[in-house]
């Protein structure tokens, strides 16, 4: 009789141990999860900001300079430089308007 009990009391035992490794298992899945997701938000996001510097060709609004000039400025990269500048600002723009972040400046 004591055995049958000591084998029951074991076999719950056993299966208690394996439940709570499982609830472990699945609190890390749903901590991947969530983290997989807010990576596919900022990817999104991403992909987003890198649509918006699409428009940011700032040589195609110098058409009064002589070619020359446009020349150097292409060969120069003068409109990526001013896309990074506008982004640079645009993100310190945000980052102060953080509350109690103040970075310097």
């Amino acid at each position: 009789m004591l055995d049958w009990l000591a084998e029951r009391w074991n076999a719950f035992v056993n299966f208690s141990w394996q439940l709570v490794l499982s609830l472990l298992d699945l609190l890390k899945d749903f901590f991947f999860w969530c983290l997989e997701t807010l990576m596919d938000v900022g990817l999104f996001l991403l992909d987003g900001v890198g649509a918006m510097m699409e428009g940011l060709d700032i040589a195609k609004y110098f058409t009064m300079l002589p070619p020359e000039a446009l020349y150097m400025l292409k060969i120069t990269g003068f409109s990526e430089a001013m896309g990074m500048i506008v982004t640079c600002i645009g993100i310190r723009f945000v980052i102060q308007m953080i509350p109690f972040v103040r970075w310097g400046s």
